[in-house]
């Protein structure tokens, strides 16, 4: 197209423009002067009319010529995947809901069997709570509605977690959907840019609709624009749980979760993942003692009698360890409520990972164990247990220590002080310490895992291996 004929297109468009206003302002003048004449909705339908034309005459300047046909099918292809990509969030935000819902419930389960009754109460409220926000109008400027963060308290260690694993679940779900969302975006204008029709015309229709997406895509809510543009709604927050449809889930044992001894890393959950492969931080030229210590395995084990490997002990919880990083990860729910062995009635049901050490001099660390499933008294699982063998002594039980995972970190420590031959180990929450009497330069076992004792009890708990001073106070 010339330019010439470009430039009296404009004009005729602006020339249009001015008559029309100027028609709407002549019918506004006679519209006062017979207000209320018989051509009173005649005249509405002028003005209707003409504003049409108007709006016509702006989109035909704004606009330029209209999209061309692949243009628009791909648009419409967008808009369809945005569409089912809206469907597919929200039928994920019941199940979170269902499974908060009978979380609360086994909470308060645990609260009742452990005779914590104001615990038992909180848990009670927090699920009366919960409904009632879910029937309530959804916060737009809130990230998760029906739990905010005001909400969670920390009078209740296993509640607590609960309500920041639901908040945590129902973000990530956010962030995801986001995620993919602007990607379909991306590929929208990267599929526009591919373009190259011969028409100029087309060209510049194409390229302003590029433009147009990448300004969008720049948008800190460029999310919720596409997926506005697409008259695509998703939910806020989920539809509130039939509970009388969860009483039998309720009663019935929470399903075993996968082995994550069967599982690769990057089939773990990924905060597990980043976690799990996050490398230790020492100085290289002064290496702690834990560095000389050898991953020898993993197995059934039981803090009734520090019970390692024994013949008859069930494989009730599944650990993965990543020797390399002195991590592991403890995931599953106790079935068997007890089992006979030689020694005895064993109920404590667990996995842990073992470490050996050609130097007792060499035993100083400090154990980390961060759980999600905190125990609901001092009684019951889940529990963090550590225990120290000789094995020059086949395998001789030197000292153990076994404490309830009551909050989200709970932390042991190990030293072996070299001045008088003594083992220590201490909670370091609740003051406590354990100590023996152990020659230098004896080989060792060092065993480190996680026990439940009720059937249904779950563990999901991280175990980190780290540096401790081998001087100074242990607390």
């Amino acid at each position: 197209m010339k330019k010439g004929s470009v430039s009296c297109s404009t004009q005729m468009t602006q020339m249009r423009l001015i008559h029309a206003d100027s028609s709407i302002k002549k019918m506004l003048r006679h519209q006062k002067k017979s207000a209320s004449s018989a051509c009173g909705k005649q005249f509405c339908f002028l003005v209707l009319g003409c504003l049409l034309a108007v709006s016509a005459a702006h989109a035909q300047t704004e606009g330029g010529e209209a999209l061309p046909a692949e243009v628009t099918q791909m648009r419409g292809t967008l808009y369809s995947e945005l569409g089912k990509l809206a469907k597919e969030f929200n039928g994920t935000l019941l199940p979170m809901a269902e499974d908060y819902v009978l979380d609360l419930r086994r909470i308060a389960n645990r609260m009742r069997e452990a005779g914590d009754t104001p615990g038992q109460e909180a848990v009670r409220k927090e699920a009366s709570r919960f409904m009632k926000a879910l029937e309530a109008e959804a916060d737009p400027f809130e990230t998760v509605p029906e739990l905010t963060d005001d909400v969670v308290k920390a009078s209740v260690e296993a509640l607590r977690m609960a309500q920041q694993g639901y908040i945590a679940k129902r973000t990530v779900n956010d962030r995801l959907r986001n995620e993919k969302a602007n990607a379909l975006g991306t590929r929208y204008a990267e599929a526009l840019a591919r373009l190259a029709p011969d028409d100029e015309a087309k060209a510049a229709a194409i390229q302003k609709e590029a433009r147009r997406v990448r300004v969008v895509l720049q948008r800190k809510d460029s999310a919720s624009v596409l997926f506005k543009e697409a008259k695509a709604v998703f939910l806020l927050m989920p539809p509130p749980p039939d509970v009388a449809n969860l009483k039998e889930r309720a009663e019935a044992p929470p399903e075993p979760g996968r082995d994550p001894s069967q599982l690769t890393l990057w089939q773990l959950p990924p905060d597990m993942q980043m976690r799990l492969t996050k490398p230790m931080v020492y100085d290289k030229d002064w290496p702690p003692e834990i560095t000389k210590w050898k991953y020898e395995g993993s197995g059934d084990f039981s803090h009734d009698y520090s019970l390692y490997r024994v013949h008859g002990l069930p494989s009730e919880l599944g650990m993965f360890v990543s020797p390399t990083t002195m991590k592991a990860y403890v995931r599953g729910t106790k079935q068997a409520q007890s089992v006979m062995l030689s020694q005895g009635t064993v109920a404590w049901m667990g996995k842990a990972m073992a470490w050996t050490l050609n130097d007792s001099r060499d035993l100083v660390c400090k154990v980390i164990f961060t759980t999600k499933r905190p125990a609901a008294s001092q009684d019951v699982g889940p529990a963090g247990c550590v225990a120290v063998y000789s094995t020059s002594e086949d395998n001789k039980l030197i000292a153990s220590m076994s404490v309830p995972l009551l909050t989200e970190v709970t932390e042991l420590r190990m030293i072996k002080q070299t001045s008088y031959n003594r083992l220590t180990i201490a909670w370091v929450a609740a003051k406590r310490r354990r100590g023996f009497t152990i020659p230098n330069n004896m080989p060792l076992r060092v065993v480190i895992g996680v026990n439940c004792y009720h059937p249904g009890e779950e563990a999901d708990t991280l175990i980190e291996i780290e540096t401790c001073p081998q001087a100074g106070e242990m607390w």
